[in-house]
């Protein structure tokens, strides 16, 4: 798994300049404990599409008033061990959008969708 990132990092890194994703603190709180539900982005280093995820979904979700409900918390799976965290199986793409409840995955965004088809699939996951 952690050569399929790896590889996924290298194609990102030859096809555009390199980011300055790598530099960023991670946003939120390692695990909020007044809040049940949690977000957490699983990114890789390198990878151009979780960059343009920063850059677009991450505005507009913090913004909203489902942020205040569900944080959302960056793990990068080049510097840590995600199978620890509670997720019901392998992190293959980056960047990979992981809804917990309790810490325990109740569903997933695979890959990059886009700012509005993100918002839509998070109040299809929380149920609204």
């Amino acid at each position: 798994m952690r050569r399929i990132l790896t590889l996924m990092a290298a194609i990102a890194v030859a096809v555009g300049p390199a980011t300055k994703a790598a530099a960023r603190s991670d946003v939120g709180s390692p695990k909020a404990a007044a809040n049940q539900y949690e977000l957490v982005v699983f990114e890789a280093d390198g990878c151009i599409y979780c960059e343009v995820f920063r850059q677009q979904v991450v505005p507009l979700y913090t913004a909203s008033s489902t942020s205040r409900e569900v944080p959302l918390r960056f793990v990068n799976v080049s510097k840590s061990d995600e199978t620890k965290m509670g997720i019901s199986g392998a992190i293959t793409i980056a960047p990979t959008v992981v809804l917990l409840r309790d810490g325990r995955e109740v569903n997933r965004i695979t890959g990059y969708t886009g700012p509005g088809n993100f918002m839509q699939m998070v109040a299809w996951m929380l149920g609204r």
